[in-house]
C-alpha cells in the first residue's frame, strides 16, 4: 500500500465531511437572501444527511484499515497541511457529484450549470475552503485519539466474539457429555431368570 493511496482514502473521507457540512450554510445564506434573488439553489437538503454519513463512514473505515499507522506516525508522515488542496479538490467535486444526484432525484433534471455551487462561486469557494480548513485541521489533532480508541473498540469487539465463541463451544461439549453419558450408563433390570419349579413327588 503506497502512502498516496493511504493519503487519498483520508482525504476523500475528510472532503465528504467538509462538502456536507459546508452545503447547507451555503443555500441557507442563498436561501435567505443575501446575495440577492438568483436562482442560486435548488431549495432542498435531501442530500446533506446521506453525504454526512457517508463521510463518518469513509472516515471510521480509514481509521479501522489505519488506526496503527496513524499512531506510528507511518500514515501521514509529511504532515497534514500538504493534504489540504487535495481535500479541498475532492471536497468540490463531492459537492457537485451530490448536488447533481439531487437535482435529478427531487427535480428530474439539472436546474442550471452552477446552480450545484449554492451560491455566487467566489462566496461558494469561500464558504468550502473554510470548512475543509476545520475539517482537515480538526480531524488531524484529533487522529491519535481517534485511532486508539478505534483499536480499544476493535479489540473490545474482538473479546465479546471469542468470549461467545468460547461459552458457546462449552455448551456444546457439555450437552455432548450428557448425551455420551446417558447412552452409556446401564440400564437397571433385574439380572438373572426364574428358578425352576420345584420337582414333584
Amino acid at each position: 500500500m503506497t502512502h498516496l493511496k493511504i493519503r487519498f482514502g483520508f482525504c476523500a473521507a475528510l472532503a465528504v465531511i467538509a462538502a456536507a457540512l459546508a452545503d447547507p450554510v451555503v443555500e441557507a445564506a442563498s436561501n435567505a437572501g443575501w446575495f440577492g434573488h438568483g436562482g442560486f439553489t435548488d431549495h432542498s437538503n435531501l442530500d446533506v444527511v446521506p453525504a454526512l454519513l457517508a463521510g463518518v463512514a469513509l472516515t471510521t473505515l480509514y481509521f479501522v484499515r489505519r488506526a496503527r499507522m496513524v499512531l506510528t506516525g507511518n500514515a501521514l508522515p509529511n504532515g497534514i497541511i500538504p493534504l489540504v488542496p487535495m481535500v479541498f479538490a475532492l471536497q468540490i467535486l463531492t459537492l457537485y457529484g451530490m448536488e447533481t444526484a439531487e437535482q435529478f432525484v427531487v427535480w428530474g433534471h439539472v436546474l442550471g450549470s452552477a446552480v450545484w455551487l449554492g451560491a455566487p462561486w467566489w462566496v461558494s469557494l469561500a464558504i468550502h475552503a473554510t470548512s475543509c480548513i476545520a475539517v482537515t485541521l480538526c480531524v488531524a489533532r484529533s487522529a491519535r485519539v481517534l485511532a486508539a480508541t478505534t483499536l480499544r473498540v476493535i479489540w473490545f469487539i474482538r473479546a465479546i466474539a471469542t468470549l461467545a465463541v468460547r461459552v458457546n463451544d462449552t455448551l456444546v461439549r457439555s450437552s455432548t457429555e450428557v448425551m455420551a453419558f446417558k447412552d452409556l450408563a446401564p440400564v437397571t433390570r433385574r439380572i438373572g431368570e426364574r428358578a425352576p419349579p420345584a420337582a414333584t413327588a
